[in-house]
């Protein structure tokens, strides 16, 4: 295939790249070292990456119709996530879009001072390091130079478990009902972790040591250890500490004396993931602060950290939030409908991931879709579409194509989910007696918590009403947290304790839960209560 030549000017300077045709500008940018900034990984929603065409410019999309006047528009301004290109091209970037470049997956960089567990002997030999991140639905693994602490790469891929269930209940029952089954849940992941670390490197013998976080059913799933005491009252988790285990009596082909460390456990449903949260959370603030941590998708976890102490909780939300659950759902790829623009004609028009043809609809664009047509008296406080518009249908809903809709039943999913996160942080602040104006941040961890703008979440009541400024989004602080513990070993004994110190609590069986629970079904603060 022939490259194409793409002229970039950047503050005066200007670079030539030959490439292969096909790829997002913001692709070819960020493969050639030009840190575009793109916090909200290329969903269209954060306006971050501007771009200038000097040369033609291609059709504008929905995304850049929002983000750009018309004049802009017309002088070449477009969103380098947003195209595609095929042909030479020339643009200009400028520092705006240089700015603070966060690569999503990644999660927040810390300084770590290197004292690892596995010492770089007297060898000439690598020493390498891996952290997972074993999530519901996807698995990410990151290597580390043990020698030196710089990351050698990152890989991920979508949980293959995901075919006996999207939800960690569905999952762990059918691993309870059958040992066949549980004994291929694991062989899955396994089998998917060995394929992700040879991608990583050519001699997995290199790695001697594995940090693995997940939820709670996810780490027990990978261990092969039972499930039934966890999805059954008291909900009661079978191994809570952290475990150090040898790799290679799981199949994991790494050092024949490698060793494979779980993060420990805080509660029934909150997992070593979010202790891995709390672990980088500590070392961004002082412990005078009273945060909310969030860590939003297919399990909701929340962790109230204030001087009184930590209580943390998971909320029964479902795998709503990642697409699932609705009739026109689907996971945040290429296609997928992440947000909804109201344009000057009038006219709604869908954002997609990378700008390609609409598929579906992901979770921030069913939240963000919600949102929009709630402002416009579309969707009802109460969860209805109006009979008055002329944009959408009381039973057929609203149309974002001739085949993709909005149901009233996605509407009443979305409702239930998010009733459950509402009313899950307001019970954990109530138990600490903060209310919400007492709090310095909301911290968001995860992917999902970075697709949503912050004045969708407060309006809907997902979040607490607080200043934009007041947001902290860590990205995927839970493989961070992973490689905190892989660079130095004094991580190892602060995991164990923030675990063990912060109390837990089953938000579903409180006494009122039900109550709180049914006044926060409305869209917008409390319609239930009015």
């Amino acid at each position: 295939m022939k490259k194409i030549n793409v002229i970039i000017h950047i503050n005066g300077t200007t670079k030539s790249l030959m490439c292969y045709p096909g790829q997002h500008i913001s692709e070819i940018l960020q493969k050639n070292d030009i840190p575009l900034s793109t916090p909200c990984g290329g969903y269209g929603t954060c306006g971050k990456c501007k771009i200038k065409f000097n040369s033609t410019s291609p059709v504008p999309s929905p995304a850049d119709i929002k983000q750009f006047s018309e004049k802009e528009l017309k002088n070449g301004h477009r969103l380098a996530c947003q195209h595609i290109l095929h042909t030479d091209t020339e643009i200009s970037l400028d520092n705006t879009s240089l700015q603070g470049q966060h690569i999503l997956t990644d999660g927040i960089q810390l300084d770590i001072k290197l004292d690892p567990e596995i010492k770089a002997e007297e060898t000439t030999e690598p020493i390498y390091g891996a952290a997972i991140d074993l999530g519901t639905s996807t698995i990410a693994v990151s290597l580390i130079d043990l020698k030196n602490g710089g990351r050698l790469g990152k890989e991920a891929a979508p949980n293959p478990q995901s075919v006996y269930g999207s939800d960690i209940i569905t999952r762990a029952t059918a691993a309870v009902d059958s040992i066949n089954v549980m004994q291929e849940l694991q062989r899955l992941i396994v089998e998917k972790i060995n394929e992700l670390l040879k991608k990583l490197t050519d001699n997995t013998k290199y790695i001697y040591h594995i940090v693995l976080a997940g939820n709670t059913v996810m780490s027990h799933l990978f261990m092969g250890e039972p499930l039934d005491k966890l999805i059954i009252a008291p909900f009661e988790a079978p191994i809570t500490d952290m475990q150090i285990l040898e790799a290679k009596a799981f199949g994991i082909d790494i050092h024949p004396k490698g060793r494979i460390t779980i993060l420990p456990v805080i509660g029934s449903f909150i997992g070593g993931d979010i202790a891995a949260d709390l672990l980088v959370s500590e070392e961004l603030f002082s412990d005078d602060k009273n945060i909310l941590l969030m860590d939003l998708g297919t399990n909701c976890e929340l962790v109230l950290k204030t001087p009184k102490g930590m209580i943390a909780a998971s909320a029964p939300a479902g795998p709503v939030m990642e697409g699932a659950g609705i009739e026109h759902g689907m996971l945040a790829e290429p296609g997928a409908i992440s947000d909804l623009i109201f344009d000057k004609q009038k006219h709604f028009q869908p954002v997609t991931i990378q700008n390609e043809t609409v598929k579906g609809i992901c979770g921030s664009g069913l939240i963000h879709s919600i949102h929009l047509l709630w402002s416009k008296d579309i969707i009802l406080p109460e969860g209805r579409f109006s009979s008055q518009s002329s944009f959408a249908d009381p039973e057929e809903g609203f149309a974002f194509n001739e085949e993709i809709k909005l149901f009233p039943g996605d509407i009443r999913a979305f409702q239930m989910a998010k009733s459950a996160i509402t009313s899950s942080w307001k019970i954990l602040l109530s138990f600490l007696d903060i209310r919400e104006e007492d709090l310095d941040y909301v911290v968001l961890a995860g992917a999902f918590g970075h697709y949503i703008r912050p004045e969708a979440g407060i309006d809907l009541e997902i979040f607490p009403p607080l200043d934009k400024e007041k947001f902290i989004y860590l990205g995927n602080s839970s493989l961070t947290g992973c490689e905190m513990i892989l660079k130095n070993k004094k991580f190892t004994d602060r995991i164990q304790k923030i675990a063990t110190k912060t109390e837990h609590k089953e938000i579903a069986t409180c006494e009122d839960f039900q109550e709180i629970y049914a006044l926060n079904m409305g869209l917008g603060k409390n319609v239930y209560s009015q």
